[in-house]
């Protein structure tokens, strides 16, 4: 890939860090932009600032030929729609007017398979958009601006990654697995329904190992790849895996979603007026009950191999936690 320095937004999140060090393997010089101070260690330049801001596009230097968009807003829990779509749409739309005046071709775009909405049957590039929540929504619109980037000119080069829920070591807390593991650890797990649910993953080393294996094929116009993990596992396959590793018995009863509703909105009252992030909320137990499934076909017929198996990389991410605490 004909590229010599690269502008990585969200350079201070979890893909990013992780990231940052395999780009520069490769010689490509990497400046990080980020909201928060702390940049990915081993960079050639970092800008703290916010995409929003105009003072924040200004500052980044001449000569860049490619821009790694990851800065987004996730969290679920805390932010408005609003917000969702003041970060993921109009920071992006920023970025890509401020790129496009200076010359850049090169684009890669985290996306998520929110963008596709939730299904018990796997889901390719092909289908539909079909978010269910603001952040799917406003990643969607994320996507679409850069099909129009393309559409303005072709000899524009975007690839779209549509990550599923990302792991590994060094995940943060209020992330799902995170959440999953500590929980079975601390003996405070229930199954809400028969856990038959599919649920797609995307371990951090494959994700960035399929990452840079598709920068180097990038091509004129857009390329959109899903990447989850193989093979797949269900909610109560991830449960008993996990608890094998912990060398816990895996819980013996289940509580039906009927009744871990009303339950849930419960602590969404007790979260709103202690204005705290409670790990049970409506909307997770929700979405812990839908499937998930995602089909990375697409990326696996251009030969790329699954570096790490999912045992290994569950074993790894357990390993972490338990040093971590």
């Amino acid at each position: 890939m004909d590229m010599n320095t690269i502008l990585l937004t969200g350079s201070s999140g979890y893909i990013g860090r992780a990231l940052a060090p395999c780009l520069k393997t490769k010689g490509w010089k990497v400046i990080g932009l980020d909201r928060r101070p702390a940049p990915a260690a081993d960079l050639d330049g970092f800008i703290h600032g916010d995409l929003r801001e105009s003072s924040c596009l200004e500052r980044i230097p001449g000569g860049v030929d490619a821009v790694f968009h990851l800065a987004a807003a996730k969290d679920d829990w805390g932010l408005s729609d609003e917000e969702y779509f003041d970060d993921n749409v109009n920071a992006t739309r920023k970025l890509l007017t401020s790129g496009a005046a200076r010359g850049v071709k090169n684009w890669l775009f985290f996306s998520s398979v929110a963008v596709l909405g939730p299904s018990a049957v796997p889901l390719s590039e092909t289908a539909p958009l079909a978010p269910r929540d603001a952040y799917g929504e406003s990643k969607s619109e994320g996507e679409k601006l850069f099909h129009g980037l393309t559409a303005n000119d072709p000899a524009m080069r975007v690839t779209i990654v549509r990550p599923s829920v990302v792991f590994g070591a060094g995940n943060p807390p209020n992330t799902n697995v995170y959440r999953l593991i500590d929980a079975l650890y601390r003996n405070r797990f229930v199954m809400v329904g028969k856990g038959e649910a599919i649920k797609t993953t995307s371990y951090i080393e494959n994700l960035v190992a399929a990452t840079m294996f598709l920068v180097e094929r990038m091509a004129p116009g857009v390329q959109t790849f899903i990447y989850v993990d193989e093979p797949k596992f269900s909610t109560a396959d991830m449960v008993r895996e996990i608890c094998a590793l912990l060398e816990k018995p895996p819980p013996r009863w289940n509580l039906p979603l009927g009744v871990a509703a009303p339950l849930a909105h419960l602590a969404d009252v007790a979260a709103l007026l202690a204005r705290r992030d409670l790990p049970i909320t409506a909307a997770r137990i929700k979405k812990f009950c839908r499937p998930t499934n995602f089909d990375a076909a697409k990326l696996r017929a251009l030969e790329w191999r699954q570096p790490v198996s999912m045992k290994e990389a569950l074993r790894r991410s357990i390993e972490w936690y338990l040093q971590a605490r």
